[in-house]
């Protein structure tokens, strides 16, 4: 397996939600709730319902928000191995994930960016996914999430998958961005008209699915060769 290739350091401007994870990595450390999980299982329930989008296996995969590279190491946990890319604004995370995964001789790459200002090297990925990066209440978020979902959209080839925190949560914390399934729904079928919504995996959390190709269209296909 060919190892890690060497990254360009990029610095990006601090601001409020840099400064809130690096806070919790000096609490925390490189863990979970350093990324603000309360329980390690349920940011792997939230990473079940991104491999719902479809088989990583192979595929060129872009990470938002990487974090600490976990969503990589859950999928190589159960032998999944997709030609990886993580990004994410925090400059502490993305030395982690190089540190971690240059270890084990990954050919992942880990990138300091924003979404908004991402761009990839190589054209368009086959899956986009991004867990967690609209929940906590920063200044701006709710009015980012429109424009980060078309921007990430326009990186895949395939399908595009993104978790929330739900409107409909039992309870809530004044410290996160709580968002309307329906309405999140909407601005995906306005990007594709073949979007999903789960909501069955946790109740305070959802997963929006949006395909570059409608599956239906593929179906179509298979059944006219046959």
């Amino acid at each position: 397996m060919s190892r890690a290739r060497p990254e360009t350091r990029i610095s990006l401007p601090e601001n409020s939600t840099t400064r809130w994870y690096a806070t919790h990595i000096r609490r925390y450390g490189y863990g979970y709730r350093a990324l603000g999980f309360g329980r390690r299982s349920s940011q792997e329930k939230r990473f079940g319902a991104l491999l719902g989008l479809g088989s990583f296996h192979g595929r060129s995969l872009l990470d938002a928000g990487c974090g600490f590279g976990d969503l990589l190491e859950w999928l190589q946990g159960r032998g999944v191995r997709p030609q990886y890319t993580g990004f994410d604004l925090c400059a502490p995370m993305i030395e982690r994930c190089r540190k971690r995964f240059a270890a084990q001789g990954s050919s992942a790459r880990f990138l300091v960016a924003d979404a908004l200002g991402f761009e990839p090297e190589a054209g368009p990925y086959d899956y986009v996914v991004a867990s967690g990066i609209f929940g906590l209440a920063a200044r701006g978020t709710r009015a980012r999430i429109r424009p980060t979902l078309e921007r990430l959209f326009a990186l895949c080839r395939r399908g595009l998958a993104v978790n929330f925190l739900s409107a409909r949560a039992p309870r809530r914390s004044a410290a996160r961005v709580y968002v309307d399934p329906a309405e999140m729904l909407e601005l995906g079928l306005g990007l594709t008209p073949a979007a999903r919504l789960d909501h069955s995996y946790l109740p305070n959390d959802f997963t929006l699915l949006l395909y570059r190709t409608p599956p239906w269209t593929l179906e179509n296909a298979s059944e006219e060769a046959s």
